[in-house]
């Protein structure tokens, strides 16, 4: 099977970038903003944000920072909506966008007075030679199903263009046009190739409503705003984004008032922390990512033989008691979800609604593992395969996620109590990603899973080709009717069809169990409602209220009184 694109394909490094970190307070001190407070009209406005979370670097074939920070930057052609509304594509720098009626072709109109950060003017003859210099690389044509398939582009007029893929792809405008961004063609033309995974990029050029003034590893970033940005100059003048190193010195820096607005992975515990003050807002949001505990389901590698069973699989699902997950290890700031590609009410129109949650039932899975020849032959308490094996399974998870250590636990006294022996290994991401995506060295791991609002994502998570080498693929699993089920959907022409070509593979993930959702941890997001009032409805799965529908629709309490 061919190897098909995802649009996120650099988010599983993303995940190294989002666990909590360890330590003393802040590694530097940033520029002291302390004295600013909430505006005079003759004041500069400063927004204070901090997190626990760094850049790596900002080359955008490379890391992960253009898709954490880069909102602020950089732009696609859309961005996403209200969560309200299904995070449904809004205008960036498209003002409009039609597709024709085969799906092949799609006209784009540019907003008029575009310019990137260095002053030069972006139109659709710029477009046209930055895409189709991005279509001819093919080590980063697949970042963007649009650019992989492109087959032509045409400019009609200064602010007009035209492209035609050689596959329909009808949802564009919601999920690649999102990631379709312009650089300066004549500064990355100049790259040669075998530099453009190196090249720094530092500061980005971009056509967002900022520029990266600063950034200091490990300390922190300060953005401000462009005075020239074709949408208008931002309310907030300037961004200081201070990185802390647990989240105790997070929690206390907001209620100090030292800044103005977290990034949207606060603990629970945070929460608690943080609630009983007036004077800070907090916003939960349903999850965007979820825990689950994945199984090895490639044949290359080593893994006991039993993990392959889907009997074995099942029986493991109905011993999770996945409430008693929310409550104690999330403190009750999750959900439960059916085993599928996305958990919540995000996805909502696009889940499958007849997928159902496997109840907490141990006589269920003792009886499931007996019926299938599971028996403890020696009486040691645990169970032997046919041929003896004992059913010893490994279960590898990541240091850097402290929620996984409690949830390892309480697998490990799950299984024992269903005649499975749990082996916990503890290792560092480098380790984890080694030891899971390529040499295949495990039974079972905790995978924090990113989750992508688009169907179509089950193709990079799930597919045959994200189980080879270079796939991004956690269990390995491998399914071609699955495959072709998400290339009906993903190119398809009739909606009725596509619908059915989508509950379809969905239901066979479920069936199958290559994973299996523990939980969905809700996102946790806070800020200070006597300095600022941002929006709440934005999308669940970029950085909330710290993205341009945020800071550019910010209000102020003295003018909402």
């Amino acid at each position: 099977m061919k190897k098909r694109f995802f649009i996120m394909l650099i988010l599983t490094l993303l995940l190294a970038i989002v666990g909590c970190s360890s330590g003393a307070e802040k590694a530097q001190t940033p520029p002291d903003t302390s004295e600013d407070t909430a505006p005079a009209s003759n004041e500069p406005i400063v927004l204070r944000v901090g997190g626990l979370q760094d850049a790596d670097c900002w080359n955008p074939f490379s890391c992960t920072a253009i898709y954490m920070w880069g909102d602020l930057l950089v732009e696609g052609l859309t961005h996403q909506g209200k969560a309200s509304e299904g995070c449904d594509a809004e205008p960036r720098m498209a003002e409009s966008w039609e597709v024709s009626e085969d799906g092949y072709t799609w006209t784009i109109k540019l907003h008029e007075g575009i310019t990137f950060s260095n002053g030069t003017p972006v139109t659709a003859h710029t477009v046209k030679e930055f895409y189709e210099w991005w279509a001819s690389n093919e080590d980063i044509a697949v970042f963007n199903a649009e650019l992989l398939y492109l087959d032509t582009i045409e400019v009609v007029d200064d602010l007009t263009f035209t492209y035609a893929t050689f596959e329909p792809i009808h949802n564009s405008p919601d999920n690649s046009f999102i990631f379709m961004w312009v650089f300066p063609p004549e500064i990355w033309k100049a790259v040669d190739a075998e530099e453009l995974f190196i090249v720094d990029n530092n500061p980005p050029v971009g056509t967002g409503p900022y520029t990266l003034t600063e950034h200091v590893p490990g300390s922190h970033m300060i953005f401000d705003a462009r005075e020239d940005y074709y949408r208008g100059k931002p309310p907030i003048d300037r961004i200081v984004y201070t990185i802390f190193t647990n989240p105790d010195a997070l929690n206390n820096a907001l209620l100090a008032g030292e800044i103005d607005l977290t990034l949207p992975f606060l603990t629970p515990e945070s929460y608690n922390a943080l609630s009983q003050d007036t004077n800070i807002t907090i916003e939960e949001k349903f999850p965007g990512d979820t825990y689950n505990l994945a199984f090895n389901m490639k044949d290359a590698g080593t893994s006991h033989p039993a993990i392959k069973d889907p009997v074995v699989r099942e029986a493991i699902d109905y011993a999770l008691d996945k409430q008693q997950v929310v409550d104690v290890v999330f403190l009750g700031h999750a959900i439960t979800c059916p085993t599928n590609y996305g958990c919540g009410p995000n996805f909502e129109g696009d889940l499958n609604p007849d997928l159902e949650i496997t109840p907490f039932d141990l006589d269920k899975a003792n009886q499931l593992l007996e019926d299938a020849g599971y028996v403890d032959a020696d009486g040691d308490g645990v169970r032997e395969t046919a041929d003896g094996q004992p059913l010893d399974f490994r279960l590898v998870y990541i240091t850097d996620f402290p929620p996984a250590a409690t949830l390892s636990d309480m697998i490990a006294g799950w299984l024992g109590e269903i005649g499975i022996n749990v082996i916990i290994e503890a290792v560092d991401w480098g380790a984890w990603y080694d030891v899971v995506t390529n040499q295949r060295d495990f039974d079972m791991t905790i995978d924090v899973a990113l989750s992508n609002i688009d169907p179509v994502s089950m193709d990079y998570w799930h597919s045959c080709w994200s189980s080879e080498p270079g796939g991004y693929s956690t269990s390995g699993y491998c399914n071609e009717d699955f495959d072709f089920l998400v290339y009906d959907y993903w190119f398809g022409t009739d909606e009725a069809a596509r619908e059915e070509a989508n509950f379809a593979a969905q239901q066979m993930l479920h069936d199958d169990r290559p994973f299996i959702i523990v939980a969905g941890p809700k996102q946790i997001q806070a800020y200070r409602n006597d300095r600022f009032i941002f929006p709440t409805d934005t999308c669940y799965d970029n950085l909330g209220m710290f993205t341009p529908n945020g800071v550019l629709n910010v209000t102020f309490p003295s003018a909402t009184e």
